[in-house]
């Protein structure tokens, strides 16, 4: 596999910004910040995140002018993670374009842009670096090649636990879809398992998982047919307290409701 160092993709940005004539923001995710954070020597590719389907199309042409070309056969991982467009120049370096969502739902949040460090600015890009700590994120809830290895370096490095936690929590509340608080929890597990590290708060993020799948499955159960505290708490195995809480919660939210001492599913807002 060929890699290429910081040198080669900043000259590959001056190239870009030559065919550009509108200004472009631009933010760096994955293995090409870690580069430019100098967390990782080399990466075979540039994960860039634009916030409009404007500034992609844009973008898409000035890399075409380039002399980049779409890469036709997009590997599952990337299918998965819902990116925009792979291009590739013939050097075999490759951009993974992303429009405001990145691995099927996280949403680049306003508090993200806010963190993300200036990297420099050219004539008409500016671009911008993720703060590692939403670079792990990022890295946590996908499973490409080497993802836990760079999850490893950007904790060596050291990060900030409670921006994660708030972080991970405001996707989750961005988009009840997806179970991110386990996925992310998925991740931060197998680093655990294959580096041997203690992850501060680690417990809490298991607990947070624990909570949100318990969560799901509630629902889950309550849609099939109406159910008690004692039923979930039977079918589930744990205490009704726990369930208790979990009921009060996903009522308050209007998602089910209470009819004598059974709990039926209000409306379908998940999917």
């Amino acid at each position: 596999m060929i890699i290429f160092d910081k040198t080669y993709i900043e000259k590959q940005l001056e190239i870009i910004d030559s065919h550009l004539r509108q200004q472009l923001t631009l933010y760096v995710i994955g293995g090409g910040a870690m580069g430019f954070y100098d967390l990782k020597a080399a990466t075979k590719d540039i994960d860039v995140i634009v916030v409009t389907e404007n500034e992609a199309k844009i973008l898409l042409a000035a890399l075409q002018a380039s002399k980049y070309k779409n890469i036709e056969k997009i590997e599952p991982p990337y299918l998965k993670m819902k990116t925009r467009a792979v291009i590739e120049n013939v050097d075999g370096f490759r951009w993974d374009l992303f429009v405001n969502i990145v691995c099927g739902g996280l949403i680049l949040s306003k508090e993200m842009i806010s963190r993300a460090q200036l990297f420099k600015k050219f004539k008409h890009i500016i671009v911008y670096l993720v703060a590692p700590e939403d670079i792990f994120i990022f890295k946590a809830v996908t499973s490409r090649p080497r993802d836990r290895e760079d999850m490893f370096v950007l904790f060596s490095h050291g990060l900030d636990t409670k921006i994660m936690k708030e972080e991970i929590c405001r996707q989750a509340q961005l988009d009840s879809s997806k179970a991110w608080l386990s996925y992310f929890f998925v991740g931060l597990d197998e680093l655990v398992e294959e580096y041997k590290v203690i992850f501060p708060e680690y417990d809490w993020f298991l607990r947070t998982a624990e909570h949100e799948m318990m969560e799901r499955l509630i629902v889950e159960f309550i849609e099939k047919k109406p159910r008690t505290v004692h039923d979930l708490a039977l079918i589930l195995k744990c205490e009704k307290k726990e369930v208790q809480q979990i009921l009060d919660k996903l009522q308050e939210q209007g998602i089910i409701s209470k009819k004598e001492n059974s709990y039926f599913r209000k409306t379908s807002i998940r999917k």
